[in-house]
């Protein structure tokens, strides 16, 4: 049975911070090889299979996994609509080391204001991910996802988004069953 570990961290000062936003922080140890972990990020169907919360998934990928690279993931499970996230890779760097911008999508990949959204909070133009891949040991991964502009009041529902869509990842590549 493979199993992960989780912690959160929070910063007061990052790239893209507002005054209501500290760095978001989550860790996760995988019993998989690095290489395997960084794979699930490469393709549109493996983050079908795992990228989103529970109740929610992503029915539309475009994604270009390049430095200099656009994506867009649609998502539906909401009661009003459907929507996502878009952006573009600013760094890839093999089994080490992804940072790419983030901002609210329409149902087209049109990029939206976090009002036009509908998001509460004071939200910068970019939100910035970072995933980072750790080798703990041969078949030991430490990820550790860093998300910076999020507001304060909503990194408690990021949080617990990203815990389920990690728990989704863990299940693909091979981990714990969920119940």
């Amino acid at each position: 049975m493979q199993t992960s570990h989780e912690t959160n961290i929070s910063s007061s000062t990052h790239k893209a911070s507002t005054t209501q936003s500290r760095l978001l922080e989550i860790q996760r140890e995988l019993k998989v090889p690095v290489r395997r972990l960084f794979e699930a990020f490469k393709t549109a169907e493996a983050l079908k299979t795992w990228w989103w919360p529970n109740n929610i998934y992503a029915d539309h990928i475009d994604y270009d996994f390049r430095e200099g690279g656009h994506y867009y993931i649609n998502m539906k499970g909401f009661d009003d609509g459907n929507g996502g996230m878009t952006g573009h890779f600013e760094e890839i760097v093999e089994e080490k080391r992804i940072v790419m911008t983030d901002q609210f999508a329409d149902k087209n990949g049109q990029p939206l204001s976090a009002k036009e959204a509908k998001m509460p909070g004071d939200w910068p133009s970019l939100v910035y991910i970072t995933f980072d891949f750790q080798a703990v040991d041969e078949d030991t991964s430490r990820l550790v996802l860093s998300q910076q502009g999020i507001p304060n009041e909503l990194q408690k529902d990021c949080i617990q988004g990203w815990s389920e869509s990690f728990d989704k990842l863990d299940q693909y590549l091979g981990g714990r069953d969920q119940t």
